[in-house]
């Protein structure tokens, strides 16, 4: 697996792009079997905590931990990174309804489209570049 992946992606940063992609969709798919399999929910004095908070935290913590390191530790942040993506987005829908609803359209259209735009930045750089000089 290592081989093919250094084969297409010889570029660090793609690296990095790619891992961030990769968690990304695999927290997605989690986080989603997770809520439609499971009745189990977290309440703290009787509000529901969504996965969506735990996003917003991890997103901080990556965050500060970018600030402050020097071990170049980037994949092991990006990994962290695509995780907190991925539960944040996973309920981008209840940022603008505010209602407790695992199905709103709007949740997987953003996953959609933050997947886009990091799939552009892994395959298409290149174009991209050609087209903003």
């Amino acid at each position: 697996m290592e081989k093919i992946f250094r084969y297409h992606f010889r570029d660090k940063n793609k690296k990095i792009t790619f891992n961030i992609l990769l968690y990304f969709l695999i927290t997605f798919v989690i986080a989603r079997i997770f809520v439609y399999a499971t009745p189990w929910r977290i309440f703290i004095k009787g509000n529901h905590v969504h996965h969506l908070d735990f996003g917003i935290i991890i997103l901080a913590i990556v965050g500060y931990w970018l600030l402050i390191d020097n071990n170049g530790n980037r994949l092991k942040i990006a990994k962290l990174y695509g995780i907190g993506l991925g539960l944040t987005f996973d309920e981008f829908g209840m940022w603008f309804h505010l209602q407790d609803n695992y199905s709103i359209r709007l949740s997987y259209d953003a996953i959609i489209v933050v997947s886009i735009i990091l799939i552009n930045i892994i395959y298409l750089e290149s174009i991209w570049k050609k087209i903003f000089k």
